[in-house]
C-alpha cells in the first residue's frame, strides 16, 4: 500500500489530538454560542453499522470482535452506536401482543426463543466496561402488523414492507411497548435481573432486583435514538412529521416513567436536497422542510427527561457547503427550550463511503480530507455536541472481499443513495 496514505483509522487517531468529549449540561445556548466557548470540543462516536449482530455470532460489526474493540479505544472514540430491530424481534408473531406485559415477556426471548437482547446486552456491557457511553438506534424497519402493510410501497416501488412506519406511535401501543422494554432494560443504576424487564411472579418483587428493570448483564445505555432516517428511508412519507412528533412525545413520556434515559431523535437524512416523487405521492422529504414541519409539530413539547436533536450529515461531509446543513438545522433549532444540553444537535451518523473503490489512494486521501474538514467545521460550532462515523469497514483481520461483501449485505447501504 502506498504510504502515508491518509485511512480512515489514521484519521481518527489524529481527530484524537483535536477533540474529547465534553458536556456542557446546564448552559443556556447564549452561553454556548458565547466568544469564549467557541473553540468548543467534539464528541467522537463509531456507529456499528447495523443490527445483524443481534442475530449472527461472530458478526464483524460485534464491538467486541475484529479489532473494533481495539481501535475504538486507540482512536480515543467515546460514544459507541448500536442498533436494534424491532422487526427482528417481533414480526414473528403476526398480530400486536395482548399487552404490555405480553409484548416484555415475549421480547426476553423473541425471536422464537433465540433472545437475541442477549448479545445486544453483552456489547452494551462490553463497551460501559471500557468507560465508553452507549447509543442503541432503532433501524428502521417495523413488524408489518404494526403498520398493516401487505406489500411494498407502491409510490418509490423500492420500499419493502417492512419499512412502513407503525400506525399507532401513542404511549401505550405495541410500539411503545417495545420502547418501553429498551428503556427499562437498560436503565441505569438498577441491578441484574436474570429474565429481563417483565411482570412479577408473586413473591418477585423480594428478590434482590426489580423484575420490571435490567437485564442478566447489568448493561445500561446512554441514549436511545428512536428512530432512523425517517424522511428518506420509511414510507408512507405523507405524514412522516407527525408520525415522528408523535414518537418523540411518546418516547420522552415513557423515559420519565422508566428512569429518565436520554433520547434522541429525528436522525434526519441531509439527503434528499428535495422532496422527492413517485408514482402518487411523495418518496422522501427534503431535509430541511421535513426539519421545519417536525418543529411546528412539536409545538408546545415540554418533556421532563433529556431530549436532544440527531441529524446525519454524509452530504455536508462530501459537498463542504458553507453555511453547512448542520449549521442551517442549528438556525431552526435556535429558541426552542425543550432541548437538552449538551447539544442540542448530535450528528450520530456521517462519514464518505467509497464504494467499489476502497483501495484507490486518491479517493482514499479525499475521503480523509473531507472527513477532517467537516470535522474541524463541527468542532467549531459548540452548539453540536456529537461527530459519528458509520461503519468501520477496515475491520482487523478482513480482506477487501469481505469489506465489500459487509457493504453489499445491506448494512452500510444508505450511504451509497448520497
Amino acid at each position: 500500500m502506498t504510504s502515508p496514505r491518509f485511512t480512515r483509522r489514521r484519521f481518527l487517531d489524529r481527530a484524537s489530538a483535536m477533540a474529547l468529549a465534553a458536556g456542557a449540561a446546564g448552559l443556556a445556548w447564549e452561553q454556548l454560542t458565547a466568544p469564549a466557548m467557541a473553540s468548543g470540543s467534539l464528541a467522537k462516536c463509531i456507529s456499528m453499522g447495523g443490527p445483524g449482530t443481534l442475530r449472527q455470532e461472530g458478526h464483524p460489526d460485534d464491538y467486541r470482535l475484529w479489532g473494533n474493540r481495539e481501535f475504538i479505544r486507540d482512536s480515543q472514540t467515546t460514544w459507541v452506536k448500536l442498533w436494534v430491530s424491532w422487526y427482528e424481534l417481533q414480526n414473528e408473531l403476526g398480530v400486536a401482543p395482548a399487552n404490555r406485559a405480553a409484548s416484555w415477556s415475549h421480547l426476553n426471548g423473541a425471536p422464537a426463543g433465540f433472545a437475541y437482547l442477549k448479545r445486544l446486552d453483552a456489547q452494551v456491557r462490553a463497551i460501559k466496561d471500557d468507560g465508553l457511553r452507549v447509543i442503541v438506534t432503532l433501524y428502521h424497519n417495523y413488524p408489518t402488523w404494526a403498520s398493516g402493510a401487505t406489500g411494498g410501497d407502491p409510490v418509490s416501488g423500492t420500499k419493502p414492507a417492512e419499512q412502513k412506519l407503525p400506525i399507532d406511535v401513542s404511549p401505550n401501543g405495541p410500539w411503545a411497548w417495545f420502547i418501553s422494554h429498551l428503556l427499562a432494560r437498560y436503565r441505569t443504576g438498577v441491578p441484574p435481573n436474570p429474565i429481563g424487564p417483565h411482570e412479577p411472579t408473586p413473591g418477585e418483587d423480594a428478590s434482590g432486583y426489580d423484575p420490571r428493570a435490567g437485564n442478566p448483564l447489568g448493561a445500561s445505555v446512554d441514549a436511545l435514538e428512536i428512530c432512523n432516517e425517517p424522511n428518506h428511508l420509511n414510507w408512507p412519507q405523507e405524514g412522516v412529521e407527525q408520525a415522528v412528533a408523535g414518537m418523540m412525545r411518546s418516547a420522552a413520556a415513557l423515559s420519565a416513567a422508566s428512569g429518565g434515559t436520554r433520547i434522541l431523535a429525528p436522525a434526519t437524512s441531509d439527503f434528499p436536497d428535495r422532496d422527492s416523487t413517485g408514482t402518487g405521492g411523495f418518496v422522501g422529504r427534503e431535509w430541511q422542510g421535513f426539519t421545519e414541519r417536525l418543529l411546528a409539530e412539536l409545538g408546545g413539547f415540554q418533556p421532563t427527561v433529556p431530549v436532544s436533536w440527531s441529524h446525519h450529515n454524509y452530504r455536508d461531509v462530501r459537498l463542504g457547503e458553507d453555511p453547512t446543513r448542520a449549521e442551517r438545522v442549528l438556525d431552526l433549532l435556535r429558541g426552542r427550550p425543550w432541548l437538552a444540553q449538551p447539544g442540542p444537535l448530535w450528528l450520530t451518523e456521517g462519514g464518505l463511503n467509497l464504494g467499489s473503490g476502497p483501495n484507490d489512494a486518491a479517493r482514499r486521501s479525499e475521503q480523509a480530507t473531507k472527513i477532517e474538514r467537516n470535522f474541524r467545521s463541527m468542532m467549531s460550532r459548540p452548539e453540536v455536541y456529537m461527530w459519528t462515523q458509520h461503519t468501520i469497514s477496515d475491520k482487523q483481520g478482513m480482506t477487501v472481499a469481505q469489506v465489500l461483501q459487509l457493504h453489499d449485505s445491506g448494512l452500510g447501504w444508505g450511504w451509497a443513495r448520497r
